[in-house]
């Protein structure tokens, strides 16, 4: 217990931790009763990431999503019987809406699985406006999917909810807590943030977890500058299992018809996913070249070499990201014009045969029988001289480059897993003379 001392004219405390409390409260304008021990404040404790360390590091930022000019393209939506997303311009949202049909809902997601790295803080925040409750309605937002995740619900009876969806027992299973037992601040205005949420105007949604398999997670809402603590799932000396059989995500927002219902809708503004504490990307880097270089006549354009990810990785859903690295692209006889190219899918690339890079160690198969002239967006490209000035090596030329590491260079699997993204180096004879062309990709597998 912390008690203020007059003659002294400061606090003593029973242990540091009295006082390191203390000093977060005083850092968020916490007033004290000088007759009374010193109060426990949840949302001062937001200041520290999940694993203790002051909210003082740069944090890296592994995905941020706004929709500002349109829709944003790094969301996937999967609707049934009806669920529709819209772009509000004015309002800088998309709108998720169900039909009056009983089972319509609609799924807006990220295409990023966002990477969690063993030992720092994952957060993630997620801006939205729910309004008010409709009867059979569920609107979820947070960082899930179908098998595994951590988000905020509204029921159809406006019931608030913090959930953890997990799927280690084989099919997923969710442990709901309702608003009256959170067990740190209830946002009804009698916890010590004082916060009483007001659902049908915005919220800010927060969360951080530990996972290593069996961390505490926190979840709870951004008020007035401050991070407000609505509860804590604790797992270590709890459970017997992992509470997530996969930490790696994405950001999620969706609604969904459970009954009879005249339909709804509700707002997602904005939302991002930052690694604390500090982040070095883990992976594979893989490269693969052309096993046979293909003709390619004056005039023609080839893909000379595809890659996507398979639909399942060891037999689960292939939920990699894969990045472009290095390209190179090699030619003999004839210039050419190349470029890599971000394809939405099979149909964009029906032709050729596919096979696995490395059974079991990559998560890609290649094409290198593909013909046509795909269409899709191109993330980089240059010219390749069939001859060098200054007597370099004159039967060819290799370019290595090195494609933009943004946000949207990736490729990612479909909402069921069965429809990858793709790239593909694609080259132009432009030259008077048939050549023959190969590629050398190298690309990072991240999971």
């Amino acid at each position: 217990m912390a008690i203020w001392n007059k003659n002294t004219q400061a606090y003593n405390f029973d242990n540091s931790v009295q006082f390191e409390t203390m000093v977060l409260a005083a850092k968020n304008g916490v007033a004290f009763d000088e007759n009374n021990p010193l109060p426990v404040n949840t949302f001062a404790l937001g200041n520290a990431d999940a694993f203790g360390r002051n909210r003082m590091s740069e944090p890296f930022t592994l995905g941020d999503y706004k929709h500002v000019y349109g829709l944003d393209p790094n969301f996937i939506d999967f609707a049934v019987n009806g669920g529709t997303t819209t772009f509000q311009a004015n309002k800088a949202c998309a709108r998720l809406a169900t039909t009056s049909n009983a089972t319509s809902r609609l799924v807006h997601q990220s295409k990023m699985y966002h990477h969690y790295m063993p030992g720092k803080s994952q957060l993630m925040m997620s801006s939205f406006c729910f309004y008010a409750a409709t009867s059979n309605v569920v609107k979820r937002t947070g960082y899930f999917d179908d098998a595994n995740g951590i988000y905020f619900q509204q029921n159809g009876s406006g019931v608030l909810s913090m959930v953890i969806r997990s799927s280690v027992s084989g099919s997923p299973l969710e442990t709901v807590v309702n608003q009256a037992q959170w067990n740190a601040d209830k946002c009804n205005g009698t916890g010590s943030s004082g916060f009483n949420i007001d659902i049908t105007k915005t919220q800010l949604f927060w969360t951080d977890f530990q996972w290593l398999g069996v961390g505490r997670v926190r979840v709870g809402f951004v008020h007035d500058g401050k991070l407000i603590i609505c509860h804590n799932f604790y797992h270590s000396n709890n459970l017997d299992t992992v509470y997530l059989s996969n930490p790696n995500l994405p950001v999620r927002c969706e609604i969904v018809n459970v009954g009879a219902t005249t339909g709804a809708f509700f707002d997602q503004i904005c939302s991002t996913v930052i690694s604390e504490g500090g982040y070095a990307e883990s992976g594979s880097d893989i490269s693969f070249q052309s096993p046979t270089l293909r003709s390619l006549a004056a005039g023609a354009t080839l893909p000379i070499m595809a890659i996507r990810l398979k639909n399942t990785f060891n037999t689960y859903s292939n939920r990699l990201t894969v990045r472009a690295d290095n390209i190179s692209v090699f030619t003999t006889a004839s210039n050419i014009r190349w470029k890599l190219m971000k394809l939405t899918g099979n149909a964009a690339l029906n032709t050729g045969a596919w096979a696995d890079v490395n059974t079991g160690v990559s998560g890609v198969e290649y094409n290198i029988t593909a013909t046509g002239t795909p269409t899709g967006e191109v993330i980089d490209g240059g010219f390749i001289a069939a001859s060098t000035q200054g007597g370099k090596n004159s039967s060819g030329s290799i370019t290595p480059n090195n494609p933009s590491a943004s946000k949207k260079n990736f490729i990612a699997q479909n909402y069921d897993s069965d429809d990858s993204e793709i790239y593909v180096v694609v080259a132009t004879n432009i030259g008077p003379d048939t050549t023959t062309v190969g590629t050398s990709m190298q690309w990072r597998e991240i999971f």
